[in-house]
């Protein structure tokens, strides 16, 4: 048999496809149908149980008989099993609307598989299909309210959660998002490889954010458990509510990451300000911030570009058959710091 690594993308995800139909069978789910959605790092599918199946109850804001099986890339056990943790206590402790995790039939929040195609293992996890629909273009001061709200409602049960003992997940503060912990490289290096325009930009940027946060500190007023990815394509809108999705990035950071990742498309506009403000509105409802940690905004809009042009050079650094990707995603960022430093 051809080792795994050797094989074309078409030859992966069928062996993926075995793996993942032998990954139901530990979820009692063998009679599902999988349907393959995407493919970038993680592979994802939406599973289907027949409609005449009622598998563990499916109380709304989820889709009945309907689920997402996620085969990770990640082999870190500990860190997924956080973000299963971080879902199953928003779900059951804090009564949020999140893609809840479905444990095994021996009880376990994640499983590994192993099949002779694929003999070095995967993570597997189950999620509830969370009901919706995306939004990209045509928001109402009504969803950024909703929206804000339940922000806020993630932060506010953060805020006092204890970890349990183990916890394991990603940590967003500076030293994560723009000193280069995550990297092989210095951030030295990664800042030679930009052009030229935007090395300046990006080391102002770095340097007010790490000042600032620093200056926040990590209590929690400030700081806890966030999504981290909190752009519209990540959240659903049913009802009057909105619902987050793909908890892939939660770890510990600030409270202002999250509103500053909702808030970055298009920023600084007329129609922008009226969304900040219902985002704002609906946020202090639930969790209002001080106007000392409010004022501090833009810059970690400012800091969320400054993270895109970072990451986007590592990528390029990692991945040169994808230059041309990772490059308009890194220009795309940088455009937007520049923005930031004309205006402020």
């Amino acid at each position: 048999m051809k080792p795994y690594n050797e094989l074309t993308r078409l030859g992966r995800l069928r062996r993926i496809r075995q793996l993942a139909e032998a990954a139901l069978e530990a979820y009692g789910m063998g009679e599902a149908r999988l349907t393959f959605l995407r493919y970038f790092a993680n592979i994802t599918y939406r599973v289907d149980m027949p409609d005449s199946v009622t598998h563990r109850g499916d109380p709304d804001p989820y889709v009945p008989n309907r689920y997402l099986l996620r085969v990770l890339l990640s082999d870190h056990w500990e860190s997924a099993k956080g973000e299963m943790t971080w879902l199953a206590a928003l779900s059951g402790e804090a009564d949020l609307p999140v893609p809840t995790p479905v444990p095994t039939l021996e009880g376990e929040l994640l499983t590994r598989i192993n099949t002779p195609g694929v003999p070095e293992g995967r993570i597997v996890s189950l999620m509830r299909w969370v009901d919706g629909r995306k939004l990209t273009t045509g928001f109402r001061s009504s969803h950024l309210r909703a929206w804000g709200q339940m922000v806020a409602r993630l932060h506010a049960f953060a805020a006092g959660w204890q970890p349990p003992e183990g916890f394991e997940r990603f940590v967003w503060d500076w030293e994560g998002l723009l000193g280069g912990r995550c990297f092989g490289c210095t951030v030295e290096e990664l800042v030679a490889s930009m052009p030229a325009h935007l090395q300046e930009p990006f080391q102002i940027v770095s340097q007010e954010a790490r000042a600032v946060m620093e200056a926040l500190g990590k209590g929690s007023d400030a700081y806890g458990m966030v999504h981290g990815d909190m752009y519209p394509e990540n959240v659903l809108f049913k009802d009057g509510e909105a619902f987050p999705i793909d908890f892939e990035d939660c770890g510990f950071g600030y409270w202002l990451w999250d509103i500053a990742v909702a808030l970055c498309l298009q920023p600084w506009t007329e129609e922008w300000y009226r969304q900040r403000d219902a985002f704002l509105a609906g946020y202090a409802q639930v969790h209002p911030l001080p106007e000392s940690q409010l004022g501090h905004l833009d810059l970690f809009m400012a800091a969320q570009y400054a993270t895109g042009v970072l990451w986007a050079s590592q990528f390029i650094r990692d991945d040169p058959t994808r230059q041309t990707e990772h490059e308009a995603w890194r220009d795309e960022n940088g455009a937007m710091l520049l923005r930031y430093l004309e205006l402020h």
